[in-house]
């Protein structure tokens, strides 16, 4: 208490030294007018100059001023919409966390579950491989002949498309019969592809090539009976045979389901085409 008494005595005094040296001054200037017989209108004057000065840089800082608070207003417009944006990026951030946890927990148990599964697999063959480790195996199955094995077997030689062509005996050798029959074997590319030719060239189509032999048995004629499937009794056959370099037509004796009867002087190989009619024979 006892301070603040004394400053507002200070107080006192500083504004009655301050109104006296006011005082002072301004009897000084008024002696100093009146001696340089100053006129008044010219003191006014210097005033009303001074007192503008103060009002415009009162203006120009009352201007700072509004600036200022405008910029702050904006300031603190901005760290309202950081925090905003920074509690929004939190609780993404949080519920990010916890759904990364919730499927970290899930893989988890899923590794768990497929490590147990395995190792129960793994158990189970192991228990199998203790059990019949010396079981009797069982007599081994014949394996199923191929279908070239077969085909050789019979004396018969496929197409390629499932179809075959063979021979089983009995041929007619000279005009009189025989226990012979023709061996069939599978022509040569470059056969084959002639053969193609030959049956585009006469407007058929290649049902079968085949080349024939009789180890042993030689012959002027014979008349030989072959198996040829896909055949029908109604179906127009023609056979060519390959004479050097030639395919030279050979008379087909007769035509029933799946057989073909050919009159032959020679061996080699033969061409058994589907056509729309067939010429006489040169042979």
């Amino acid at each position: 208490m006892k301070k603040i008494l004394a400053l507002a005595v200070a107080g006192s005094l500083m504004a009655t030294s301050s109104i006296c040296v006011f005082a002072s001054e301004a009897t000084s200037d008024m002696n100093v007018q009146s001696t340089d017989d100053a006129n008044p209108s010219i003191t006014a004057k210097v005033l009303q100059g001074q007192l503008n000065e103060a009002n415009q840089k009162i203006g120009a800082q009352n201007e700072q001023i509004k600036n200022l608070q405008a910029q702050n207003a904006n300031n603190e417009s901005t760290i309202r919409t950081l925090q905003q944006q920074f509690e929004a990026f939190k609780q993404a951030q949080e519920k990010n966390n916890a759904t990364l946890t919730n499927e970290k927990n899930a893989l988890s148990n899923q590794l768990a579950n497929t490590q147990k599964s395995l190792n129960e697999a793994v158990k189970a063959r192991d228990t199998y491989k203790d059990k019949y480790a010396n079981a009797t195996k069982g007599p081994a199955r014949p394996e199923t002949p191929s279908r070239a094995a077969q085909l050789s077997k019979n004396n018969a030689v496929g197409n390629g498309n499932g179809g075959y062509v063979a021979q089983g005996g009995h041929v007619q050798i000279n005009g009189g019969k025989s226990n012979v029959t023709f061996t069939l074997a599978a022509p040569s590319t470059g056969v084959l592809n002639s053969a193609n030719k030959q049956a585009s060239s006469v407007g058929g189509t290649l049902l079968h090539c085949v080349t024939t032999s009789s180890p042993g048995v030689s012959f002027k004629s014979a008349v030989v009976n072959f198996t040829v499937t896909g055949v029908t009794a109604n179906d127009t056959i023609a056979v060519y045979q390959l004479q050097g370099n030639t395919w030279v037509q050979v008379l087909v004796s007769s035509i029933t389901d799946n057989h073909v009867t050919v009159n032959l002087t020679q061996h080699g190989p033969l061409a058994f085409v589907r056509v729309a009619a067939v010429a006489t024979a040169s042979h």
